[in-house]
């Protein structure tokens, strides 16, 4: 009898190691794929940015561009090294950066993903705040979305050659 319960409580063990093992391995695999989604929606905005950047004078072009709650901030900067002190305070007030490199930085992350252009840009620092700071994605959350800030933006060339992209 306490050799067939020694085997019941085994058996019961491995089949949550087993278990916690599997799900472990499916949480990496989802954030993996969800940070390859965020970096591919990147690189088509940048691309967006700099078909923009070739055209003439005055040309425009109004894109959807998504960030998951995972994206600490996508903006404009001189250089590719320093992410900004402040992030959420720049966002909510949409403070204005400028410069001649596109960066995003993920949240838990110092690191920054920035792509030089062709020339220079300002745009409002967007990004994912927590959901308690922003109406959209608590909204998302409620009715069971995707935690994901949907912005439209209008990326023009001004007359200066400048380019200015616009919240819409």
């Amino acid at each position: 009898m306490a050799e067939q319960t020694l085997v019941f409580l085994g058996s019961i063990i491995i089949g949550l190691l087993v278990l916690t093992l599997a799900y472990r391995i499916l949480t990496v695999s989802i954030s993996q794929s969800q940070y390859q989604a965020a970096l591919s929606s990147f690189n088509s905005f940048y691309t967006d940015i700099q078909s923009v950047c070739q055209q003439e004078i005055e040309n425009s072009v109004k894109v959807k561009y998504q960030i998951p709650i995972f994206v600490k901030v996508v903006y404009f900067s001189y250089d590719d090294i320093r992410p900004p002190v402040g992030v959420n305070d720049l966002i909510l007030n949409q403070e204005i950066s400028e410069g001649d490199y596109l960066c995003l930085q993920f949240k838990q992350q110092q690191d920054l993903k920035c792509q030089k252009i062709e020339c220079i840009a300002q745009m409002p620092y967007i990004g994912a705040l927590e959901e308690y700071n922003d109406l959209q994605l608590a909204v998302n959350k409620i009715l069971g979305k995707p935690l994901i800030k949907e912005y439209t933006l209008l990326i023009k060339k001004n007359f200066y050659g400048t380019l200015e992209v616009i919240p819409s």
